[in-house]
């Protein structure tokens, strides 16, 4: 018997508060009645309190019996099944994706495994496409044009398309190259400001005069006016994609995500998530921001996510957070740390300074808004714990903003309790924690630094609230693996890629070795963590009686498989609310 009958059942009322934990004796059992009941399960719970349990009852959506085998059997159920031992978890959180953006990008596809062949690539691609007004292309390698402070030059275009608008994405999605018709077209010039020197910006020659490489926001601040959605069957396509991707998502196990921004694009975005919940198509709680990549749209933002929440909110499509660039990424050299990037001897700035972040946290507290910050290196975080600590300074009583920081490549030893201290909430990607193939990131931050990155388990035994998440949006035929938190509990806990994608017969294990996560610390990032994340620990994270029955059924054990495996897994059903989202239990 399904347990998709679940969603036509009308709800029972319960005949009593019901009690999770041990059996009673006959004398205090009460019968209770429910819409369905499981047994003889392997329940990981992802309580502090109660961790394990064997049975567990849902009526109108909610756990109402969390326990073992004996007290189910007080149980009076429309539904009942027998899971022979197979593994429940809770629904798995992401606090940081992109899944409206899949597909918002309009690229043409380029290769060449030389400078020569690519640039053959881009000239061909030009001469297939003389229709398109903007040549959108994806993607060039850092490795093969960036060496110290030189980087891509307008010149090298100009020479293949001097009369063609090219717009040329890079490997990473965080710095482009235009050339000089591009530039013109936008106005830049040797008197052109840029966002934030050194991270926003318009890299420039000794004469001051722009060389076509552009990092972080300085570009994205132009992709909704230049590359504007108004093709229908674009906009068609876009919807479909984040259609899809959201049921690959709950398919995963998925019950609720942070979208952590659209590079500008948030009311296309929002209009279409909006519209699959009004169509009952939208399989998880969303939650929404609004991205603040260059310094300016600070003071907006509180203004746009109130906005937001008019325009297109609902009760499972929120908005609760800004999103704040605080770097960039490392391989641009936009990433702020401490100390100079090797070779080029660059330094960068955080996009807001810990006074100007202390104003905006001061302002989300008086609207009751959270913060989710993307902070790549050690000087950028350590402005943001210094700018919640002067907010929380300011404020009598409790304040009111949860900050998230997400990414924390490289930590200062001396701010690791802080995290803890000051109630910031660490996200890590820790399908990022892998052997990587490039070696453009430890060259410019030397072995001693790359090889103290990512320390997720020494942040969780702070004390700190840690979370997990994918932030992927343009994997392409790998999305459904790269969304997937099986790939980052993999990965997570041997700080190795999957075997299938190594690059010798041993990759070996990302340094440092003692950063691996235990199974029960990445599920608690997945669960009760990324729960309070989005403040919704009082309804979700773990499987307790009262809250929303969220919950998935794996056919293989988590905690006893090949760990090099765990990136296959796929639930069997993954329920919402009580109502049955994927798959289907066992007869």
């Amino acid at each position: 018997m399904k347990i998709s009958r679940l969603i036509t059942l009308l709800a029972l009322l319960s005949l009593c508060a019901c009690r999770s934990g041990e059996p009673q004796d006959d004398e205090s059992v009460t019968f209770l009645e429910a819409d369905v009941v499981i047994r003889n399960a392997k329940i990981f719970t992802s309580s502090a309190e109660q961790s394990w349990a064997e049975a567990l009852a849902i009526s109108n959506g909610q756990f109402v019996y969390v326990g073992d085998n004996e007290g189910a059997e007080a149980i009076q159920a429309s539904l009942s099944a027998d899971l022979q031992g197979r593994l429940v978890l809770p629904g798995l959180i992401d606090g940081h994706a992109h899944p409206g953006y899949v597909s918002v990008e309009n690229f043409g596809e380029v290769s060449g495994e030389t400078k020569e062949a690519l640039l053959a690539s881009v000239k061909a691609y030009a001469d297939q496409h003389p229709e398109q007004r903007w040549l959108r292309l994806c993607c060039w390698p850092t490795a093969m044009f960036v060496d110290g402070t030189e980087g891509p030059q307008k010149e090298v275009l100009d020479a293949v398309l001097p009369d063609r608008l090219v717009w040329f994405e890079s490997e990473t999605a965080h710095d482009f190259w235009l050339n000089s018709k591009a530039l013109a077209e936008l106005g830049v010039d040797s008197t052109t400001p840029d966002p934030k020197p050194g991270l926003a910006m318009y890299v420039r020659d000794d004469q001051g005069n722009p060389t076509g490489w552009v990092k972080e926001g300085a570009g994205v601040q132009h992709f909704a006016e230049q590359f504007a959605l108004i093709d229908p069957m674009h906009i068609e396509r876009h919807r479909d994609a984040v259609a899809e991707i959201l049921d690959v998502m709950s398919g995963h196990g998925l019950t609720a995500i942070f979208d952590a921004g659209n590079k500008g694009y948030g009311d296309h975005v929002y209009s279409v998530i909006a519209s699959l919940e009004k169509e009952g198509r939208l399989p998880l709680r969303y939650y929404g921001t609004y991205q603040i990549f260059t310094p300016e749209r600070a003071a907006k933002a509180i203004a746009e996510v109130k906005r937001y929440r008019r325009q297109y909110g609902g009760p499972l499509l929120r908005f609760n957070s800004v999103k704040v660039f605080m770097d960039g990424i490392s391989a641009n050299q936009s990433a702020s740390y401490t100390q100079p990037y090797i070779g080029s001897g660059i330094t960068s700035e955080p996009l807001l300074s810990t006074e100007e972040l202390t104003t905006l946290l001061l302002a989300l507290h008086e609207e009751k808004l959270d913060l989710m910050v993307h902070s790549i290196g050690d000087r950028a975080i350590h402005t943001v714990l210094d700018a919640v600590e002067a907010a929380q300074a300011e404020v009598e009583g409790v304040f009111y903003p949860r900050v998230t920081v997400a990414h924390l490549a490289l930590i200062d030893p001396a701010d690791l309790n802080r995290i803890e201290t000051l109630g910031v909430v660490a996200n890590f990607s820790p399908w990022w924690f892998g052997v990587e193939s490039s070696p453009v990131v430890r060259d410019l931050l030397g072995p001693e630094r790359y090889d103290a990155m990512y320390p997720a388990r020494t942040v969780f035994e702070t004390g700190a609230r840690v979370t997990f998440s994918s932030d992927e949006w343009w994997g392409g035929d790998m999305l459904p693996t790269y969304v997937s938190p099986y790939l980052g509990i993999q990965t997570g806990h041997t700080r190795q890629y999957p075997k299938e994608w190594w690059q010798s017969k041993n990759d070996g294990v990302r340094a440092p070795v003692s950063e691996r996560l235990e199974l029960e610390q990445l599920l608690a990032g997945y669960t009760r963590n990324g729960a309070y994340q989005l403040r919704l620990g009082d309804s979700l994270g773990t499987i307790a009686v009262g809250k929303d029955a969220d919950f998935l059924v794996l056919e293989e054990d988590l905690f006893e498989i090949d760990p090099h495996r765990i990136w296959a897994l796929q639930p069997s059903l993954v329920v919402m609310q009580g109502k049955v989202m994927q798959g289907a239990l066992p007869d």
